[in-house]
């Protein structure tokens, strides 16, 4: 796959964050959850259980400027499933990739399923709308797709590993389309280490609460 494809067939990327947390997304970027751990600097105890096993529930975090922040749960990552699930990495390791990451639903029934969801559907969320090109051309380099809902172990399903998550040009995008629709071919896309300037690339924030929008918190000019 080309990043010029990648954009035609996905011209808009979805990020859901807990409710509350555009402005401090709009000031200090979007991180990844071991780069909101390092800035907020909590006592050692609760770092390890941020970033040294599977977290779940949230957790709460002070950041130097911004205040109250949330660490999200890990709920759906239910750990017998995700152990049986991996092929060349453990679990500490798995663990350590997504706290590494930022990521984006590429199709908007993705981002529907998720909000919608028997552990998030009854609560608001900051809903970010991305555009494509202005993120890949910024960070192709450190982009990378995955074919599974990484975070999300609740049935035993696919196997995981150190090719789950693959760069643009090296991902089989017209292989897996050939037997799935769009919304199946690329589940994920990922950013190494965060997007410091998200505010930049981003066309829309909502705040929303399962399928309705509560409020436009933000709409590009």
């Amino acid at each position: 796959m080309t990043p010029e494809e990648l954009v035609r067939i996905y011209p808009c990327l979805y990020h859901m964050a807990n409710v509350g947390s555009w402005p401090s997304i709009q000031s200090e970027g979007l991180l990844s959850t071991r780069q909101l751990v390092d800035a907020c600097n909590p006592p050692q105890a609760i770092r390890q259980a941020i970033l040294r096993q599977r977290r779940p529930d949230s957790i709460s975090l002070t950041h130097p400027t911004q205040g109250p922040v949330i660490v999200r749960d890990q709920a759906p990552l239910r750990e017998d499933n995700l152990r049986a699930s991996l092929n060349g990495m453990s679990v500490q390791e798995w663990l350590d990739m997504l706290n590494n990451r930022v990521f984006f639903w590429l199709h908007p029934d993705r981002l529907s399923t998720l909000l919608q969801a028997r552990l998030y559907r009854n609560r608001e969320h900051d809903v970010l709308t991305v555009d494509t090109h202005s993120l890949v051309a910024a960070y192709a380099t450190r982009i990378r797709l995955s074919p599974i809902n990484s975070g999300c172990t609740i049935f035993p399903n696919a196997t995981r590993g150190p090719n789950t998550f693959l760069r643009i040009e090296d991902y089989p995008y017209y292989e897996r389309r050939r037997r799935r629709p769009t919304k199946d071919a690329i589940v994920e896309l990922a950013v190494l280490d965060g997007v410091p300037d998200i505010g930049d690339h981003v066309l829309r924030v909502e705040r929303r609460r399962g399928p309705d929008v509560l409020a436009v918190l933000y709409n590009r000019p």
